[in-house]
């Protein structure tokens, strides 16, 4: 039985939400984000870095959000949430599905951990403010792509808005989305706008 880890707001929207575009059977392990369910002696056998998604199916476990999403596509053998190997529109695919976590995550995680997350005389204000300017240029950045486009790759949603997907979430509740990037924003809005969205984040 496959089934996934989840902590509300965490990567692990990513998890849930391409089990619900696929149609899977799954089982949902709701966590609290804290140390308590987190740093739990059953839970680091799952993940020992203590962190969530993890994915389990018949003894595999795998804890990365994106790999976890193109385990599934591939397990599944889906073609109508990527491009066919080897073709440009592949190309397009993979780096906007990288830049996801690769660039856009980075000054994002700053801004929860120094602004939310940690105590707050562990925080750096200046982290924070670094974070917050970094993240609207990568929102900026977006504007421009998705000038005339329904999706990041053309019209239609791939696994790699799925991806960007969550980042904007994150970027949406810290305040930093707004009509100063209204393509960005009528983009997130078309995502969440989808049931399997809607399933994972509870909204």
């Amino acid at each position: 039985m496959l089934k996934v880890y989840h902590a509300p707001n965490t990567r692990s929207v990513r998890a849930i939400w391409i089990c619900e575009e696929l149609g899977l059977d799954y089982e949902k392990v709701d966590l609290e984000f804290g140390p308590a369910a987190l740093q739990s002696e059953d839970y680091l056998k799952i993940n020992p870095l203590g962190k969530v998604p993890s994915m389990t199916d018949d003894g595999l476990i795998v804890n990365e959000s994106g790999a976890i999403v193109q385990y599934l596509l591939e397990k599944t053998g889906n073609t109508d949430l990527q491009p066919a190997i080897g073709t440009p529109e592949r190309g397009r695919y993979l780096h906007w599905f990288h830049f996801a976590e690769a660039t856009l995550m980075p000054p994002l995680g700053a801004v929860a951990q120094h602004a939310f997350i940690r105590p707050e005389e562990q925080r750096i204000t200046a982290v924070a403010e670094e974070g917050k300017e970094q993240a609207i240029k990568m929102l900026k950045l977006l504007d421009k792509e998705l000038e005339g486009k329904d999706y990041i790759t053309g019209k239609s949603f791939t696994a790699a808005d799925l991806m960007l997907g969550y980042g904007l979430l994150l970027a949406k509740l810290f305040g930093l989305l707004t009509d100063a990037t209204p393509n960005t924003l009528a983009y997130f809005n078309r995502l969440a706008a989808r049931p399997a969205f809607k399933k994972a984040t509870g909204k």
